[in-house]
């Protein structure tokens, strides 16, 4: 077997056991995402799993970057006017964040096993910060594309912030299972980028805070 072929073959065991460990992530839960669990789902030989991944925890963080990866991937082919007004390019993030995810609801549930398993792990801890950290770092990245975006501390504030509500609707979406219901949450979020808008613009002209 040539080196070429080798590594794809190898390249195709770590996309079957991605495949495999969010379906059990997802169905099961963390407690049965074991790795001879993970390789039987795949349809692959326990031995496989060593040549694609050093342990589990190297599998669970690549199950991190398809979500960051896949958001941020999604998030850049959206953006078809990088010049629209900001409130509209704001709109644009998240309806294409959205559609993400309404593709993708076993990378979402598996997320959360990930996120709850990982704080009740001081050993892990750090998987359940890096996912939210590579989630607004794929925000952060879109969001510099834009010509009156300012540079500093507000920009990285508004990734986390545009994260933060997406997971709550992602959340609510998955428990309650209400298409209608969502949509709707997702339009009334929408409706608030006016006021972020405004924010934004004040930072940018140096404007200060209004007072409360």
């Amino acid at each position: 077997m040539g080196e070429q072929q080798q590594r794809r073959s190898v390249g195709e065991r770590r996309e079957q056991l991605l495949d495999a460990a969010i379906a059990v992530l997802a169905r099961e839960g963390i407690g049965a995402a074991t790795t001879r669990r993970i390789t039987d789902e795949a349809g692959l030989a326990l031995g496989a799993f060593h040549y694609a991944f050093r342990n589990k925890d190297d599998l669970l963080r690549a199950v991190i970057d398809r979500l960051s990866h896949g958001i941020e991937a999604i998030l850049q082919q959206a953006i078809l006017e990088p010049n629209a007004t900001l409130r509209d390019f704001g709109e644009q993030i998240i309806r294409a964040y959205w559609s993400f995810i309404e593709e993708t609801t076993d990378l979402q549930l598996a997320q959360y096993e990930l996120t709850v398993h990982a704080l009740r792990d001081p050993e892990m801890r750090d998987l359940a910060e890096l996912q939210y950290q590579r989630l607004t770092e794929a925000v952060e990245l879109v969001l510099e594309d834009h010509p009156d975006m300012p540079d500093g501390p507000l920009r990285r504030d508004l990734a986390s912030y545009l994260v933060s509500v997406m997971d709550g609707l992602v959340l609510h979406r998955v428990v309650q299972d209400d298409a209608d219901a969502a949509s709707r949450r997702l339009e009334l979020f929408v409706a608030t980028l006016p006021s972020l808008v405004a924010v934004v613009e004040r930072d940018r002209d140096g404007d200060p805070a209004p007072a409360r």
